[in-house]
């Protein structure tokens, strides 16, 4: 057990967990493929949209091979296994090796600032980033290639795969960025406000804080870290200096010892000394300018961290209150000290509007249960949220002036849509782009003809263009080779947005033909977003190194034309490449075993040799894992098979456990305890997924297999016991990021039936259950929860007591409770109850770790708690058993992206029979 446990915490920062695409989502009515001469392509049959954007993707992708293969040399030897899925709202992606090369585009392109707006073609940007991520992993030569030709895919054998995130995300970002083209994030204004914060601010990361995957604002600072660093590596020691060092690390068979060794033969120093030397050029490079100015205004709140969603009424502006440690909430806030008070849950929201009579409406994006995640339109009504849309996948949206409808943008097969919504539900298309053509945020004029947007065409940086609501055409206002975005009309149609034009982002007026500048001598706009006039009050976010600050200032005159350099970028232009006729999507070749992983390991009885083995198809809808041990002083084999396709979870568990009854001869009787589970997920779902109805069956067998001299076994040698059930779960509950625990309800109700297939046992078992999680001020959470259990007179009974994970956290066959404080087991019955309160308190955040060596610390978490419980029987009642205790959790982080829980408890018995004071130490340890 110790040594399965090791391998997990090693393998699981290495590891890509298959996403499956959304079973409900485009796809669901089949997939086909594609293929050119290093590529695969996969993509929904449902439209013929999809096809003609996988045969771009592969003229892209091959394109991409042959830029990139100069500066790596090596290729992968099958075919890189490109997924087209449009069941993700965002713009995102992901690439891993494991268990083969496969990239996931997803066709939602950006359309907002963040740092992606700076691209041509978004799948052009979106295809060279990842596979340059499938050529760094792939590299290999001596002892890694020899070792991957006997054991296959194994995640040691790929070195650059155990380096920091750091070093693999900035190499991505360097590469993916062309200056002249003025594409990729390196070269846009969000990334150099960024960095230029991060230097001003004095604040500037260490390296350990920027080698790991962390929580801390900037989120995502390892892409900006990483980015500027390898640039400077390029600018400094030249190419030639990275590929050799890629090279050169490609070999190593300790890799995560290597890192500063191969550092000083390439670069003649290690990365702390490197380090050293990039903060001492980002400070020349971004640190000569004015430090930033301070508010003379007020802020609320002091820090936001991330950008906040807002929208206004004229008089007042309506923010979403967010800092990631606290249960969100839409407030409204007024007047020149900010005044702000809460209106609604804050849950989910990515956009709002607000009339001037102050009715509201948000787009809220929800993740499902399928994986999809999408988002509708909600009205505010007396204070809740009431849909307006079922899977109308809105991006942004807008009150008609008169407030007898919407309009509202959408992203669908990678198209950008415009669409109008009437107040009875009718749907009505607007304007649909072709590829490359895309809508961003937008604002309707008051008197409702007028359409101002950030528009994007190919070859085109950001505009803004104008559209009468009745007409299909665009008209572009600007031309430059800045951005511009986020166009607001204020209540008297000024129209206000954010733009580049100086090299970093601030508040321009759009008046008569031309941007004019809202900065003054007084104010300072630059690194200012969401703006909003109410009376004489300017409202903005501006970025800082800590978060965004809600600023409320005077406000000011539009000053003087500003000077911008026109637009200069092209389209690209792509060779067609020959490419295969559809065929229908098949997992088999993918879903082979592409590794198997030798185990040894042994106990103070026995001896364990095996393997471990896996696989997944390009969809992630088939997922599997064997793990099989062959026990030396059992002679016979342990294994787990766990098989997972979409909402079937298949598995089975044979253990072999040695038991030395008569310790006066040698020898072992050996239990034989198998175990299968079938349990098919959401058979019927309801409330936007967070209702769902589960069924399961578990059987088990355990009998005594062989019997060591001297013992002698009178009765049965095996029982069977085999149980079907359904589940009805209610799960309303939220995480937050800074905080543990988090907020919100989640309720179930499990019945199992034990006659259908049984001779030893029958009867019934139904558990009900509840939790509910307070989100206290700061970084606190309170968290109770009650379950309970009825068997009847045939079923099997309840166990109570014992450390967790006593209790089965699967859905089915759950029958030990665990109750801290006493044994496992302490208590048997047809009932029980128990009820836990847990507070947990974030004691400091660390988010640091050990240099570039891979081991770190997150945070420190104390968890206090105190648990009551009892299990009985109509002739056996006892008292209840009372425990309590306190945690201390380290939450390490383990090859710079696993969080892994280090726990030291502490618990004690204080009221019932067997009570006890239990210390422990362990890895995750749930409650």
């Amino acid at each position: 057990m110790f040594c399965r446990l090791f391998l997990l915490i090693l393998l699981l920062p290495l590891t890509a967990t298959a996403e499956p695409v959304a079973w409900d989502g485009p796809g669901a009515e089949g997939w086909l493929t594609r293929s050119s001469e290093h590529f695969d392509a996969h993509y929904p049959a449902s439209d013929p949209a999809y096809e003609a954007l996988a045969l771009h993707s592969l003229n892209i992708a091959e394109q991409v091979h042959r830029e990139l293969m100069p500066f790596f040399s090596t290729a992968p030897a099958a075919r890189t296994q490109l997924v087209l899925s449009d069941d993700q709202d965002i713009a995102n992606g992901w690439a891993t090796f494991f268990p083969f090369s496969q990239i996931r585009l997803y066709l939602t392109p950006p359309h907002d600032l963040n740092g992606l707006e700076n691209y041509d073609d978004w799948l052009a940007l979106l295809i060279r980033h990842e596979y340059v991520h499938i050529l760094h992993m792939e590299m290999g030569r001596g002892a890694p290639e020899k070792l991957r030709s006997v054991f296959g895919r194994v995640l040691f054998f790929f070195p650059h795969s155990l380096i920091s995130p750091m070093l693999i995300e900035g190499l991505a970002v360097y590469l993916e960025t062309d200056y002249e083209a003025g594409t990729g994030r390196l070269a846009s204004s969000w990334y150099q406000m960024q960095m230029r914060e991060e230097v001003r601010s004095g604040e500037f990361a260490t390296l350990g804080e920027a080698a790991i995957s962390s929580r801390e604002w900037p989120y995502g600072q390892y892409y900006l870290y990483g980015a500027f660093f390898i640039e400077y590596l390029v600018q400094t020691y030249g190419e030639e200096k990275l590929q050799m060092w890629l090279s050169l690390y490609s070999g190593e068979i300790f890799p995560y010892l290597m890192l500063n060794s191969t550092a000083r033969r390439i670069y003649g120093r290690d990365f702390d000394m490197l380090w050293t030397e990039f903060r001492l050029a980002m400070e020349q490079r971004f640190g000569d300018e004015n430090a930033p100015l301070a508010s003379s205004e007020e802020t609320l709140p002091a820090t936001t961290l991330r950008q906040q969603v807002s929208g206004s009424d004229g008089q007042a502006v309506y923010y979403v209150a967010s800092d990631d440690e606290d249960r969100p909430v839409l407030q409204r806030c007024t007047g020149v000290d900010a005044d702000c008070t809460d209106i609604a849950d804050g849950r989910d929201i990515t956009s709002i509007d607000v009339l001037p009579d102050g009715r509201v409406i948000a787009v809220r994006a929800l993740t499902y249960a399928s994986g999809r995640y999408s988002a509708d339109l909600w009205l505010l009504d007396e204070g809740d949220w009431v849909p307006l849309t079922q899977g109308a996948r809105v991006s942004d949206a807008r009150w008609l002036p008169d407030g007898s409808g919407f309009v509202f943008t959408s992203f669908r097969a990678g198209f950008s849509h415009l669409l109008l919504l009437s107040e009875d539900g009718t749907e009505t298309l607007l304007w649909r782009g072709e590829y490359g053509e895309y809508v961003g945020a937008f604002d309707i004029k008051s008197d409702g003809t007028e359409i101002i947007a950030a528009f994007k065409t190919p070859g085109r940086s950001w505009e803004l263009a104008s559209k009468d609501v009745a007409d299909s055409d665009w008209t572009l206002l600007t031309d430059s080779a800045a951005n511009e975005a986020k166009p607001r009309f204020t209540a008297d149609d000024r129209l206000l947005f954010i733009a580049d034009y100086s090299g970093e982002f601030g508040i321009y007026e759009w008046q008569n033909g031309s941007a004019l500048s809202l900065a003054s001598d007084d104010i300072d706009v630059a690194r200012s977003f969401d703006p909003w006039i109410t009376g004489d009050r300017l409202w903005s976010q501006e970025y800082t190194a800590g978060g965004f600050l809600l600023r409320n200032t005077e406000l000011p005159l539009a000053r003087a034309g500003v000077a911008y350099e026109a637009a200069t970028t092209q389209a690209i232009s792509l060779n067609q490449v020959e490419a295969s006729e559809p065929t229908a999507y098949e997992p088999w070749s993918t879903l082979r075993p592409h590794y198997w992983l030798p185990v040894f390991y042994g106990t103070e009885d026995t001896n364990y040799v095996g393997f471990s083995t896996g696989g997944t198809d390009a969809l992630g809808r088939h997922n599997y894992q064997v793990d099989l041990a062959y026990g030396t002083e059992q002679k016979a084999f342990d294994m787990t098979l766990i098989y997972q396709y979409q909402r079937w979870l298949f598995g089975y568990d044979v253990e072999n456990e040695l038991f030395d009854i008569n310790e006066t001869v040698p020898g072992f009787t050996v239990l034989k305890d198998q175990q299968w589970r079938i349990q098919r997920n959401w058979l019927i779902q309801a409330m936007r997924d967070r209702l769902g109805l589960h069924s399961g069956l578990v059987s088990r067998r355990i009998s005594i297999d062989s019997v060591e001299p001297g013992v002698v076994i009178s009765g049965d040698r095996a029982a069977e016991r085999h149980s079907v059930g359904l589940a009805l779960t209610f799960n309303d509950q939220r995480g937050l990021l800074h905080s543990p625990g988090g907020f919100g309800g989640g309720a179930e109700l499990i019945a199992e039936d034990f006659s259908l297939l049984n001779d030893d046992f029958s009867g019934v078992h139904v558990q009900p259950g509840f939790s509910y999680m307070f989100d206290l001020p700061g970084r606190q959470s309170l968290t109770f929860s009650l379950n309970a259990g009825f068997a009847s007179d045939d079923a099997p009974g309840w166990q109570l007591g014992g450390l967790p994970p006593q209790e089965d956290y699967s859905l089915f066959g759950r029958e030990q409770l665990s109750l801290r404080g006493f044994d496992a087991g302490n208590q048997l019955g047809r009932y029980y109850d128990r009820e836990r309160l847990v507070y947990a308190a974030q004691l400091s955040s660390i988010n640091d770790n050990w240099s570039i060596w891979p081991l770190g610390l997150d945070d420190v978490e104390l968890r206090v708690f105190l648990e009551r419980g009892r299990a009985w029987t109509e002739s056996d009642d006892p008292d209840p058993m009372v425990g309590t205790g306190a945690e201390l959790r380290l939450n390490s982080i383990i090859g710079y992206r696993a969080l892994v829980p280090v726990v030291i408890g502490v618990a004690q018995g204080i009221q019932g029979i067997g009570s006890e004071t239990q210390g422990y130490f362990g890895i995750q340890a749930a409650f």
